[in-house]
């Protein structure tokens, strides 16, 4: 009689499961999760180890608390696509690049890569061709680096270990060490920047698109040739990029399920 009943295939005990998660507005422990979906606890632990295997949840950095992962993040975000989020967001970006009058960008992470979801380029003659869909690398781009900073330290460790840091200029760090101290650095001042580290003669700075829960995955950035902003200069516009990350974040995660995104 005192047994928990179990009903439904695996598929829909695993989205359930995803929807109380999502829908919490923060991490919650095994227990909780348990309590939430109604299922036996042997059952829970199972199906939240698929999930983290696949992306779908990640462990927060006390081990004991899980959050949506990135494969739920680029889910949603594929979700949010749709006309008037685009034109939302594409406004947001558009009123960032004429305020600082350079290329102005709306990047994921993916996987261990970066991916461009929007981008407003610069009137200038000279500018870098990277159009929406695009993939850069995460060690040596301003968002790359910003958004693995603010991973827990596990994802961070994983992607560092998996990613290749190939040297794309002199300036590229390529010491794991290193780019460890650097990433440490950046946790805390929650902005990255870039200084010649992808291209040569290219500053890049960004601020993380904060989610309701769990590890940004998404930033907006503005870059620019050495000649014409130094990154000191770009520096001078975190007030606008961080107001236009404001704006992003109730664009894209307004009106979800609480926490959809996070």
């Amino acid at each position: 009689m005192g047994r928990t009943r179990q009903t439904g295939s695996t598929g829909e005990r695993l989205l359930k499961l995803m929807h109380t998660v999502t829908e919490a507005g923060r991490p919650l422990s095994l227990p909780e999760i348990t309590e939430a979906v109604g299922l036996p606890k042997p059952t829970v632990h199972r199906l939240v180890s698929l999930l983290e295997d696949s992306g779908h949840l990640i462990k927060e950095a006390d081990a004991r608390r899980y959050a949506p992962g990135p494969a739920l993040h680029r889910m949603a975000l594929a979700v949010l696509q749709s006309q008037p989020r685009r034109a939302a967001r594409h406004a947001v970006l558009r009123r960032l690049a004429e305020k600082v009058g350079e290329a102005c960008n709306i990047v994921l992470l993916d996987g261990d890569q970066l991916t461009y979801i929007d981008r407003v380029d610069t009137q200038w003659p000279l500018r870098i061709r990277l159009e929406v869909g695009s993939h850069v690398p995460v060690h040596c781009t301003a968002t790359g680096k910003l958004l693995l900073a603010l991973q827990p330290k596990r994802v961070r460790d994983r992607l560092i270990r998996s990613a290749p840091l190939a040297s794309m200029t002199p300036h590229t760090l390529t010491d794991p060490e290193r780019l460890q101290s650097v990433l440490r650095q950046i946790r805390r001042a929650r902005v990255g920047t870039d200084d010649q580290e992808f291209l040569p003669e290219m500053v890049a700075i960004a601020v993380p698109v904060t989610p309701p829960a769990g590890p940004p995955v998404v930033a907006v950035s503005i870059h620019a040739p050495v000649f014409r902003r130094s990154l000191a200069a770009l520096r001078g516009f975190l007030p606008d990029l961080r107001a236009a990350a404001r704006e992003l974040e109730d664009v894209l995660y307004e009106g979800t399920d609480a926490g959809a995104l996070a």
